[in-house]
């Protein structure tokens, strides 16, 4: 430690939020996945492999519902909308 550079006395805290955490975890699962899919290597367990971050994604998306994130697909329960919306956080799946 430098003592002519002493750290902050009130360094900045970030509050907790669990939105945050849900969206930061499905960011990087995606990448995990998306690595696995580039891959040459295809096998059965692999694909499993595969559904399964894609099933992690899908149930932190479910923890953002049960957390109040407003649903970012308005029109997904109308049988009548042709809209197929992408992914609200950029995820390729």
């Amino acid at each position: 430690m430098n003592p002519s550079n002493p750290p902050p006395s009130n360094p900045i805290e970030v509050p907790y939020s669990p939105i945050r955490e849900d969206k930061e975890l499905r960011r990087d699962i995606d990448a995990l996945l998306q690595r696995l899919k580039s891959f040459p290597d295809r096998s059965r367990e692999r694909a499993i492999a595969i559904t399964k971050l894609q099933e992690a994604i899908m149930w932190l998306g479910m923890d953002l519902k049960r957390l109040g994130n407003p649903n970012p697909y308005p029109q997904s329960y109308n049988p009548e909308s042709p809209e197929v919306a992408p992914t609200a956080d950029n995820l390729k799946l």
